[in-house]
Formats: C-alpha cells, sequence, structure tokens
C-alpha cells in the first residue's frame, strides 16, 4: 500500500522541521516548502493527501493556500496551523474546506491524533464517492441496457419474423437473406456488448440463472392446449406487444393484448378461465412488476407468470419469483427463445 502523501507549508524552519519530523515517524511521505507560492508549485506538480499550512505567512496566507489548494484539488484535505486562533478563524478555514485547525505551539500527540483523523476521513470520502460513481455507472449502464434492448427486441423479433414470411412465400433471393442475417448478427452483437458491460458495473448479476429454471419448474411433456386458452401479453412497449403477439399467434397460439398493469390485471380478473400463461414486463409505467405478480396471485394463486425485461436486476427478479413467476426471459429475444419458453410451460397449441 502507498504511503500517505502530506505537504508542510510554514516559514517557520522550527516549526516546519518539527512537523515534518513528526510525520515521518508516523511513516507518512512528506514534503515541505516556506510559503504558500511555493506550495502552489508543488501541488501542481504531485498529489497530495493532506496540506498542513501555517495561517500567518509573508505573501500568500493560510487562508489564500487553502483556497488556492482545493481550487487545484477538491478531495485534497487542510489543516490549518495558527498561533492566532479564534472562533472566527476556525469557522472561516472550515467553511473554505480544511477539515481541522490546530494551535501553536504544536502538541505532539495532538498533531498525530489530528493527522490520523483528517486521513481517514480523507479515505472514507473516497470510499464514498468511488460508490457513487460506480453506482451512477451501474445505473446509467442499466438505463441504457432497458433502453437499448427493447428496440433490440423489435429489430430482432421483426427479422425472425420477416424471414418466415419470406419462407411461407418463397422468397429465396440470397441477397436480402444476406442483409437480414447481418443485422441479425450486428443486432446481437449490441445485445452482447451491453450485457458485458451490465455484468463489468455488477460483477454479481446473476447470468440469467432465475429464467434457466424454469425448464425445471414445469413438465417438459406438457400435455397439447386445448383451443380455448389464451396467452395474456403485459407490455408497455407497442412494437414489443405486437412482434410478439404475432410470434405466439404464427405458432398456432392465441393471445390478449395489455398496455399496462391496470388493464392486464382487469383483463385477468374477467378473463382469468381463458388465460393459462401471462408474459409480463417487469417495469411498466404503472407499476412494478412483483406488485402486479401479488395482485394477480391474489385473484388465482396458480396462475403462471413469466417475466420479461431490458433490465437484469437480479435482486428484482429474485423478488419476482419469490412473488410467485416461475420464469425470466432476457430482452432482447427472438421467435425461437420466446416459443421455447411458452411452450415449456404450456405446451405446444393443438393445431389438428
Amino acid at each position: 500500500m502507498s504511503q500517505t502523501q502530506v505537504i508542510v507549508v510554514d516559514d517557520d524552519y522550527a516549526s516546519r522541521l518539527l512537523i515534518t519530523k513528526i510525520l515521518e515517524k508516523e511513516n507518512y511521505q512528506t514534503s515541505s516548502c516556506t510559503s504558500g507560492a511555493e506550495g502552489i508549485e508543488l501541488l501542481k506538480k504531485q498529489s497530495y493527501d493532506l496540506l498542513i499550512s501555517d495561517l500567518k505567512m509573508e505573501g500568500m496566507d493560510g487562508m489564500q493556500l487553502l483556497q488556492k489548494a482545493r481550487s487545484l484539488d477538491p478531495n485534497l484535505s487542510v489543516i490549518i496551523l495558527t498561533g492566532h486562533a479564534s472562533m472566527q478563524t476556525a469557522i472561516d478555514s472550515l467553511r473554505l474546506g480544511a477539515v481541522d485547525y490546530l494551535m501553536k505551539p504544536i502538541n505532539i500527540e495532538e498533531l498525530k491524533i489530528r493527522v490520523k483523523k483528517a486521513i481517514e476521513r480523507a479515505n472514507l470520502e473516497k470510499k464514498v464517492k468511488e460508490i457513487e460513481r460506480q453506482i451512477t455507472y451501474s445505473a446509467t449502464v442499466t438505463t441504457a441496457n432497458h433502453e437499448i434492448n427493447q428496440p433490440l427486441t423489435v429489430i430482432l423479433s421483426g427479422i425472425d419474423m420477416i424471414k418466415m414470411e419470406f419462407e411461407k412465400k418463397g422468397v429465396t433471393d440470397p441477397h436480402i437473406l444476406k442483409y437480414l442475417n447481418l443485422i441479425e448478427k450486428s443486432s446481437t452483437r449490441i445485445a452482447n456488448i451491453l450485457k458485458n458491460l451490465r455484468e463489468i458495473s455488477s460483477p454479481v448479476i446473476q447470468k440469467i440463472p432465475l429464467g434457466m429454471q424454469l425448464v425445471e419448474l414445469v413438465n417438459k411433456d406438457q400435455p397439447r392446449r386445448t383451443l380455448d386458452k389464451y396467452i395474456l401479453i403485459i407490455e408497455d412497449e407497442e412494437q414489443i406487444r405486437i412482434l410478439v403477439k404475432d410470434m405466439l399467434e404464427s405458432a398456432g397460439y392465441k393471445v390478449i393484448l395489455s398496455s399496462n398493469a391496470r388493464e392486464g390485471i382487469e383483463i385477468y380478473q374477467s378473463q382469468m378461465r381463458f388465460i393459462e400463461l401471462i408474459v409480463l414486463d417487469y417495469f411498466l409505467p404503472d407499476n412494478v412488476g412483483y406488485e402486479v405478480i401479488q395482485k394477480i396471485k391474489q385473484i388465482n394463486p396458480s396462475c403462471k407468470i413469466l417475466i420479461t425485461s431490458g433490465f437484469e436486476l437480479d435482486q428484482e427478479i429474485q423478488k419476482a419469483i419469490e412473488n410467485g413467476a416461475i420464469g425470466f426471459l432476457s430482452k432482447p429475444f427472438n421467435r425461437e427463445q420466446i416459443l421455447q419458453y411458452v411452450q415449456n410451460i404450456s405446451g405446444k397449441p393443438d393445431l389438428s
């Protein structure tokens, strides 16, 4: 671990030498100078953890040095030394950013204590700022994931639907298919980059393990569904809502759409005997997923709910699972992925 860097500025030779020797014995790396102007030059050349400055000096005094030093490095801790202390002096120095002040003649033990406390405080503030930075970065990446994953879901799902329509109509133009594949590969690459950024910002995040539990929670050998059963899609993004509907209907499923939590809950309450599965976007404008799940489970405890989201927040996903969701499908997803999940839960549609 690197030594703590301290700069001592005092025009009194004896005082400067005493402070320097005391700090060196305490294993601090020290630099010293005789004036505020010299102190500023040293601060421009090197980063320091703590500045100890006399208040009364020729030329630039301690208060002026404090202001200029803090303008160079806002994180620099400063202790002011004075033989002319007053309550106003203390208030002024603290207001300008000093962490402490110390009376001359210097008490050696008190100096050690004050310096130690100043360094501890500075280290704590650095940790807090780093945590805040990480939280801000993580929140930014998470939001970016969600906002970009939403249209990526539309793009990837749309490509699948276009390919399916081409196959039905016998379209085999190699140039069109090549460009579709390029769009698909580029979109998938963007999704992977976003996922990697999310994992870097929050290393503890689960890599969709809860979604993978879906296969264990249901019987793969589901009987074929009856034709009078529906899947309720609760999704606020219109493009995703329409594409999920088209993807499911293209595989023979019947779908009911809802654009918000309130409407979705009302639809389920009135049509629950016909609805065998709910595909729920976790973050809706009028409610959050786990609360929607709780309300639906109050209506019917055995209701099957699959959650989707462009966010990958393991705590929120865990909360949803604990409240009764049976799986999680991360956005962006394509036709094959959502059909696999739905078939595992509800079985394949009876198209006979």
